[in-house]
């Protein structure tokens, strides 16, 4: 069985609550779950009010708010009459969330693992999970919750019963990761790759390689470490003395070998054959995108490491159902097949995505719809020239662009002079206008950053 979002969140009682942020039992209340979102809580839950630059969530604590049904406040102050619980902390809210958190990890007994990497965190995590669930019932972290504040919710959503937790850390700057890894304190620590991503914090891709090899630097006797065997970055990397360290990759010697890797089924299948100890295992990933079979590979390193027969982990794989919003392939009632990756993007990962819009058979046009990839730094504009230059190589039969950065390119390579081209400044704008390009039988890749709202293009079609 695997577990993903609040289900069956452990309870805590107001001691327990005070023990783990410090703080002060103002008013007892009865145990319950704890909550930091009034638009999702439920009876019996109790609040902790999160603080930001530009909002207090104290200003919800009202009587409305115990009309829900919630037992009581873990915070700084509450609203005058207000009769139900109250645990008060002095500081930072965040900060007692970590606490929380940090507690709640103590709490569990079970194998939790841990993993970054600059591009396929959530699908290695949903693929991970789909391995494990063979050998015992796993916990996921929801979406895509993986700073400080997702992190430590995830945390406190796991329930004690279970025997694995997979979560994801991210990061967009140097510390980051190793907040999260004191928070989370892995058993099991995998950096996937390094990659162009979250740039304008980091002069090279080497300052990003130390950011993400801070999860390795808290590990200790008995942990283990799994690593991409094809990331020079990565392999550069010190693993502390004492710690097993896995290999995972194409590269000879690894303890995980992706042995090949091939798209069948008219580019929306991926044939794997994996190999272990001598062992090898062939099955098919459900899911346009060769690039599925290296997080395929990951998956296996972990899974291998804890005890999963490699010809089990295939057979798990071979379930694997895209995260929604990632290469996640759907067909519209008028015959128009879409590629839906529209959760993020980066260099690596836009790139991965072409690569898979020009696998998949098409009996119409191909087209990439593309918004802009944020967070790129000083090199930005290059790195889309970057992407547009493969979409001229992979023989896209029409660009539309999406975002000043992608449009600033085209102007720099005058790609609208090789290539049919359209440009709009928001999603909003490009949806209106893009059915009238689309015919049945189209392979259409959407794809781009978060902040672009990309999704809104993919309802559109």
């Amino acid at each position: 069985m695997i577990i993903s979002g609040p289900l069956n969140s452990p309870i805590w009682t107001a001691p327990e609550i005070a023990e783990a942020v410090n703080g002060r039992i103002v008013r007892w209340a009865p145990p319950g779950s704890v909550s930091t979102d009034t638009r999702s809580i439920h009876p019996g839950q109790w609040f902790l009010p999160l603080v930001g630059r530009s909002f207090d969530a104290h200003t919800f604590i009202t009587p409305q708010l115990s009309a829900k049904g919630v037992v009581g406040v873990i915070g700084n102050r509450v609203c005058e009459n207000w009769d139900m619980g109250f645990v008060q902390v002095d500081g930072s809210t965040t900060e007692s969330l970590k606490r929380l958190a940090m507690f709640a990890r103590k709490r569990f007994s079970g194998c939790l693992i841990g993993l970054t990497g600059s591009v396929g965190k959530t699908t290695t995590r949903a693929m991970i999970a789909l391995a494990l669930e063979s050998i015992g019932s796993v916990y996921q972290s929801p979406g895509n919750w993986n700073n400080d504040i997702g992190v430590s919710l995830s945390l406190l959503g796991m329930p004690g019963n279970v025997g694995f937790g997979v979560l994801e850390m991210g990061m967009s700057k140097r510390g980051e990761i190793l907040e999260l890894a004191g928070i989370c304190r892995p058993n099991v620590r995998v950096i996937l790759n390094v990659g162009a991503a979250h740039l304008e914090n980091f002069a090279s891709l080497e300052e990003i390689s130390i950011a993400k090899g801070e999860i390795l630097r808290e590990a200790t006797m008995g942990d283990v470490c799994v690593l991409n065997a094809d990331d020079p970055l990565v392999m550069d990397l010190a693993v502390p003395a004492g710690v097993k360290k896995v290999l995972f990759g194409r590269r000879q010697g690894s303890d995980v070998r992706l042995v090949s890797m091939q798209s069948i089924d008219g580019g929306l299948k991926v044939e794997t054959v994996l190999e272990h100890n001598e062992e090898t295992v062939k099955f098919v990933i459900p899911s346009p995108g060769l690039h599925l079979a290296l997080n395929a590979c990951a998956a296996a390193a972990v899974a291998t490491s804890l005890g999963v027969p490699l010809a089990l982990v295939g057979k798990s794989l071979s379930r694997f159902i895209p995260v929604p919003g990632r290469s996640e392939f759907q067909v519209t009632t008028n015959g128009i097949n879409i590629i839906n990756d529209v959760y993020n993007a980066s260099p690596v990962s836009t790139k991965h995505a072409l690569e898979s819009l020009s696998d998949i058979h098409c009996y119409g046009k191909r087209v990439a719809i593309l918004g802009d990839m944020l967070e790129l730094g000083p090199t930005e504009i290059k790195l889309h020239e970057l992407i547009l230059q493969h979409c001229l190589d992979t023989r896209v039969d029409l660009v539309a662009l999406v975002g000043k950065r992608f449009l600033a390119a085209a102007n720099n390579l005058q790609v609208g002079q090789e290539i049919n081209m359209l440009h709009a400044y928001d999603s909003e704008s490009l949806a209106s206008d893009i059915l009238e390009y689309l015919h049945c039988g189209d392979v259409v890749l959407v794809k781009g950053s978060r902040g672009m709202k990309m999704e809104k293009i993919v309802h559109a079609i």
